[in-house]
């Protein structure tokens, strides 16, 4: 497995680590809405882990230091909003066409 090393990530990651590590591909939006942990980044500061995006805007999905959520960071506004309370729901959600990003 290469990617950020599950130690120096937020805690909340574990999830992601043990069962998502081979991502989640979306056949119809032909997109890997949940990384690979070979395309998952640490943010510089460690704060985050960025383990999916939304396919536009440059939107990412992230585990964040000290919060129990998913979040979604969208760059052009520098903003964090939650998305869902953990990988579990995002990916039930992204799936069903519930989550709105």
């Amino acid at each position: 497995m290469t990617g950020p090393d599950p130690a120096r990530c937020p805690p909340e990651a574990a999830r992601y680590f043990r069962d998502y590590a081979a991502g989640r591909f979306d056949d119809f939006a032909q997109l890997g809405f949940i990384y690979p942990v070979a395309e998952a980044r640490l943010a510089e500061d460690g704060s985050a882990l960025f383990v999916g995006r939304a396919g536009a805007d440059g939107i990412e999905f992230a585990d964040r230091a000290g919060e129990s959520s998913i979040w979604a960071f969208y760059p052009i506004e520098a903003e964090w909003r939650r998305v869902a309370p953990d990988i579990e729901t995002l990916e039930r959600d992204w799936m069903s066409r519930v989550l709105k990003v």
